[in-house]
């Protein structure tokens, strides 16, 4: 900064602030210095400036298991929503246990981050002032000191009023593991409309993975209900391509559903009937809370996404003949 200054003839403060896009400084001006710090590679010095300020502009982000396909979008979410406000992003992975969770948490906060943003892995719980630096959860909404979550409790309300409006009674419900508070939160929106219509549901728990979906597909007696419902897309996914394996047509024979609108949604064939979340929005909500711009817990609305995976059931599957293979 100093051998930009005085080549220019202004302060070192003055470049500064040219760099940060702050201060009042004339455009013309502002941009002859980053085009010189740009022609002589300039980079800036972070861990001077964390000495100097005691912070290290660096955030910590902590997901359950990268093997989701769900976790790797909301991790670029979260460096998107850090880069606006002029931080690094340090990753950890807790690889589905506690324990890594917290090996984790201790190895980022050794590293010096600001604040930490974290998902916690299922069955574990983060409490704010626990930890020696700010702390963002992004869970459910039924986790106690949530910060940023999506109305699941809705989308699973959307999902099962969207069947039902089509006319379903005979329904599969995909609930996902036990122990995950958002899939509780999924799960219970599509019971509490299915209810209401007179819709007793067949609930299968399983892991949220694609295989799990797979197996449950090539195991299910196809006449016995007309949709299916999934927690999550991978499940949805997976049964839809053990079903097409069987020689049941979706969504002619049976209509399937997901939710998080992940990229294999809108690939698979027929593309499915989903869930968005807005996570956007829920890590900008984050950051702001773990970097002390706002205050307090939000819950952000879902979107039902249709697509060619639903249809009107046909005489309760009546021409199906196949049974559990």
């Amino acid at each position: 900064m100093l051998d930009l200054a005085r080549r220019l003839g202004v302060s070192r403060a003055t470049v500064s602030n040219a760099l940060r896009g702050k201060g009042r400084l004339s455009p013309e001006l502002a941009g002859r210095i980053r085009a010189l710090a740009a022609e002589l590679h300039y980079i800036p010095a972070h861990a001077g400036r964390a000495l100097r300020t005691g912070r290290s502009a660096t955030i910590g982000l902590i997901v359950p298991d990268f093997g989701q396909p769900l976790f790797p979008i909301f991790a670029q979410a979260i460096e998107r929503a850090a880069k606006r406000r002029g931080f690094a992003v340090l990753v950890g992975d807790s690889l589905g246990t506690a324990e890594g969770q917290a090996a984790e948490i201790d190895n980022l906060i050794g590293r010096g981050i600001d604040a930490l943003v974290i998902i916690p892995t299922r069955g574990t719980t983060v409490e704010a002032g626990s930890q020696p630096v700010p702390v963002a959860v992004i869970d459910s909404a039924a986790t106690r000191g949530n910060t940023a979550s999506s109305d699941h409790r809705d989308g699973g309300r959307q999902v099962a009023h969207h069947l039902a409006d089509l006319g379903h009674r005979d329904v599969l419900l995909l609930a996902g593991p036990t122990d995950s508070k958002v899939a509780r939160e999924r799960t219970a929106g599509m019971v509490e409309v299915f209810t209401a219509a007179g819709v007793a549901p067949q609930v299968r728990h399983s892991t949220t993975s694609f295989e799990a979906g797979a197996e449950i597909g090539a195991a299910v007696d196809p006449a016995g209900f007309t949709a299916c419902a999934a927690a999550y897309d991978a499940l949805a996914i997976g049964f839809v391509t053990a079903l097409t394996a069987r020689g049941v047509r979706v969504p002619q024979d049976i209509s399937v559903t997901g939710f998080d609108d992940l990229v294999w949604a809108r690939i698979v064939s027929p593309p499915l009937t989903t869930v968005r979340q807005d996570l956007a929005a829920i890590a900008d909500h984050a950051l702001a809370v773990a970097t002390g711009e706002r205050q307090g817990s939000r819950l952000f609305p879902v979107d039902l996404v249709l697509r060619a995976s639903t249809a009107k059931p046909r005489h309760k599957n009546q021409h199906l003949t196949g049974g559990a293979s």
